[in-house]
């Protein structure tokens, strides 16, 4: 508007008003990111500090479109508003692989846990990246999410109609299935073991056998780390419906046949076969959380972090728990102790950065080879060029980065050196 009505929207100033926009959300001195410098597959340099705003910009629009406080103020004109500016800053986003990373992540956990504001802004806004030049194949499995949720619905139905005419009442009430595609839905995280309570254990095969009738030749692999649900939790003040992670729920399950014990994180640990990380991690979100005035779990000695756990240390149930209200204990109430537990929110920054730094070193090699395999060959210098062309609606390449990967293809016999010119490719068919 500025430009528009000061500046009869000449287009110099509009030129200077993109490089303004443009070097402030990549600026690392305003949004600093450090992705992670571990060694993976093809990359052993440490990378550059980026800019942190394509995470703030998912988180933003993970706020607009969650049942938040901060979707309940506005209206709906207004929500969408806000997420059409969000696309008209990520245009000016150099590294968009990191906003589509943390989007997806809090897409996931949305549909998951059933926690859109708005279905029909979900399906617009992926409509909107789509028109912004978000990559394809990013956006198409955004769009598959959405099918593969309302296919699980209309199976869900089929699940328990089938259930109460086998008079299995009790699963068709309790168990709630979501069949997901693991191409569209995997986050490149290996799934991690866990004892299930034995309820559970029972229900598997039977969702098995139901789906193998709808679906021959496919195969269903349970992924925990994504499954959540509700234990009625009683205490001597009341009963509570914890809303829990399937790891929580193995570790408070521990104690169903000794209410009153104390055990430790060896028994927990036999228990749950949850790794080490995962189990620690879990007990802390039962020890502490910041919302509750008495805590599910209580424990000691008393330690500052997850990490500080030892064998020696104590967990017990804490039968006194409740919701207090009005500094008033409640006998009944609903308890989310999900939080950024679910889905590896928590647990998955330093997870996301080398997820984020593998990808690109796949898009670079794969770019590489498709440049050189049409060219045959190609200078150091149009190799680049080209490489930045085709990769810069994801990322902007890093020339270390490319560099090593050049000489990884090298190395793996796709490409060579022209003898009489070192800085000339040939590539190896």
């Amino acid at each position: 508007k500025i430009v528009d009505d000061g500046f009869a929207g000449d287009h110099r100033f509009l030129t200077a008003r993109d490089r303004a926009f443009r070097f402030v959300v990549n600026d690392t001195s305003v949004f600093r990111l450090d992705l992670s410098q571990r060694r993976t597959a093809g990359v052993g340099l440490r990378t550059q500090p980026e800019s942190r705003c394509p995470e703030l910009l998912a988180t933003y629009c993970d706020l607009l479109l969650r049942k938040s406080q901060t979707s309940r103020k506005l209206d709906s004109e207004q929500i969408e508003q806000k997420l059409k500016d969000v696309v008209k800053v990520l245009v000016y986003i150099q590294n968009k692989d990191v906003f589509m990373r943390f989007h997806k992540s809090h897409l996931t956990r949305r549909l998951i846990l059933d926690t859109s504001a708005d279905s029909e802004k979900e399906e617009n806004m992926v409509n909107w990246l789509r028109d912004s030049g978000m990559p394809a194949d990013y956006v198409n499995k955004l769009g598959r999410m959405f099918q593969d949720i309302k296919v699980t619905d209309d199976l869900n139905m089929q699940f328990k109609d089938r259930s109460r005419q086998e008079g299995m009442e009790s699963i068709a009430n309790i168990v709630n299935v979501k069949i997901l595609n693991a191409g569209a839905w995997a986050r490149g995280s290996g799934r991690t073991p866990v004892s299930l309570p034995m309820e559970l254990e029972d229900y598997i095969p039977v969702v098995e056998g139901f789906y193998k009738t709808k679906h021959e030749g496919r195969k269903l692999q349970w992924s925990h780390s994504l499954s959540n649900g509700v234990l009625v939790f009683g205490t001597d003040v009341g009963k509570f419906d914890l809303e829990v992670t399937t790891f929580q729920m193995a570790v408070l399950c521990a104690w169903n046949q000794r209410p009153r014990s104390d055990l430790t994180l060896n028994d927990l640990r036999l228990a749950t076969e949850l790794p080490e990380q995962e189990l620690r991690r879990t007990l802390w979100t039962l020890v502490n959380q910041p919302k509750l005035k008495r805590q599910v779990l209580l424990f000691e000695p008393k330690v500052s972090t997850a990490r500080d756990f030892t064998d020696a240390t104590i967990y017990r149930i804490n039968h006194q728990f409740c919701v207090v209200k009005n500094s008033q204990p409640q006998k009944r109430g609903k308890v989310p102790l999900i939080g950024k537990l679910q889905l590896g929110t928590e647990q998955g920054r330093g997870e996301d950065s080398e997820s984020i730094i593998a990808l690109r070193v796949f898009r670079i090699q794969e770019a590489i080879i498709k440049i050189m395999k049409m060219r045959k060959r190609l200078t150091n210098a149009a190799l680049q060029t080209e490489l930045v062309e085709i990769l810069k609606n994801m990322f902007l390449p890093q020339k270390k980065m490319i560099k090593e990967q050049i000489e990884w293809l090298i190395e793996h016999k796709y490409l060579q050196r022209v003898t009489d010119d070192m800085n000339t490719f040939e590539y190896l068919a």
